[in-house]
């Protein structure tokens, strides 16, 4: 799935314009989009704001970052209506050059089934993560995973606290110079996720490997996991071909230098 934005707004104006001004101004743009587009907009679901257009934005918009690190609320009506999961199936991917939201699965997703995102990232602890959706999009979570026994709860909190200390150690490594510890750690994320079934985008995780082993100076398994890399961002089929054009780069240089 690809969304793009019906609404694009930068933060600052956010920020800094007055209350009624702001709301003026984005209901305006509202009323202005197509009618297709604002059909979609005005049907999404609504937060408990008493002004219209705050109670449509509050809960349905993506923070996204453009040009300089510049932050943007997007308001993406298709991904606005994919319902939170703590353990989710799927999770999204925006493109700044072409300024997509690409919903891309994290697993084989059936005929029928629910297409669910987390609105939290991933490593945020259980009790953290209901709090903000309690304080910031209105409900008590009852997905599986919260509805899972103790024991499963344990295990996830375990297991994404394990991926996030392997995903900082895994960058020190490298900076260090410590190649073969950080290729260990990178398939060591790979297992812990997908005990957790979250695992990481393949064609990124061939890129990490790519990278570590050419760094480490071994030519074989870099090319070997350079062209898996390639392999998969086609298989991918984004709409933003940046990363596909940045692995098939790296492949070249490293068949150049062979």
């Amino acid at each position: 799935m690809v969304d793009v934005p019906s609404v694009l707004i930068g933060i600052p104006f956010l920020a800094d314009a007055k209350p009624h001004h702001r709301r003026r101004i984005l209901k305006q743009a509202l009323n202005q989009l197509p009618e297709e587009t604002r059909n979609r907009v005005y049907t999404l679901g609504r937060g408990s704001s008493p002004y219209e257009v705050d109670a449509i934005m509050g809960p349905n918009t993506n923070t996204v970052v453009i040009a300089d690190d510049e932050v943007h609320v997007g308001l993406f009506t298709e991904v606005a209506r994919i319902n939170h999961a703590c353990r989710p199936n799927a999770y999204y991917r925006f493109s700044e050059r072409r300024l997509t939201m690409e919903v891309v699965a994290f697993r084989a997703i059936d005929a029928g089934e629910e297409i669910l995102m987390s609105y939290v990232p991933l490593e945020t602890p259980a009790e953290e993560r209901r709090r903000y959706l309690r304080n910031h999009w209105g409900f008590e979570c009852s997905c599986s995973l919260c509805r899972a026994s103790q024991l499963d709860l344990d295990n996830s909190e375990v297991w994404r606290s394990k991926v996030k200390s392997l995903k900082e150690t895994i960058l020190n490594a490298r900076s260090e110079g410590f190649y073969q510890n950080a290729i260990t750690m990178t398939e060591e994320w790979l297992m812990v996720s997908e005990w957790d079934m979250t695992p990481p985008l393949m064609a990124e995780y061939h890129d990490t490997l790519a990278d570590l082993y050419f760094l480490k100076g071994d030519m074989v398994n870099a090319t070997r996991y350079a062209r898996m890399a390639v392999d998969g961002w086609a298989r991918l089929g984004s709409v933003d071909d940046e990363q596909l054009e940045r692995s098939r780069l790296f492949l070249r240089r490293i068949i150049d230098i062979n």
